[in-house]
């Protein structure tokens, strides 16, 4: 009978862990979230190199009239605007790992803890 009451004692004396811990909640939803980040600017990132490697053709319409026909300077100009805008597609993913990989490693390292 002894027994039964100290046990009954300890076991109310416990604390109950059914409660969220709100911290772990947070560092795991930003590690997802960070990893998420950096796995489609991963994806990004090729898929920028690969339109550098093999760039987009300039478009020109088989229909036009040849006096409606884009002249050499501009077509140059179309292809340069091009070369421009997969350059930035690479930094811009580039950056946004740069930014999101430190972070995710430092939550991570932070649920360690």
């Amino acid at each position: 009978m002894a027994v039964a009451k100290k046990s009954a004692k300890v076991a109310a004396v416990q604390p109950r862990n059914d409660r969220v811990d709100w911290r772990s909640l947070y560092l795991y939803a930003v590690c997802l979230i960070t990893l998420l980040v950096v796995l489609f600017s991963t994806v990004s990132l090729i898929n920028a190199i690969m339109n550098s490697i093999f760039p987009t053709p300039v478009y020109l319409d088989v229909y036009a009239k040849p006096e409606n026909a884009p002249s050499a300077a501009l077509l140059d100009q179309q292809e340069r605007n091009n070369r421009i805008q997969e350059i930035k597609s690479i930094f811009t993913a580039l950056i946004t790992i740069l930014v999101a990989a430190p972070l995710y490693v430092y939550h991570w390292r932070q649920t360690k803890k």
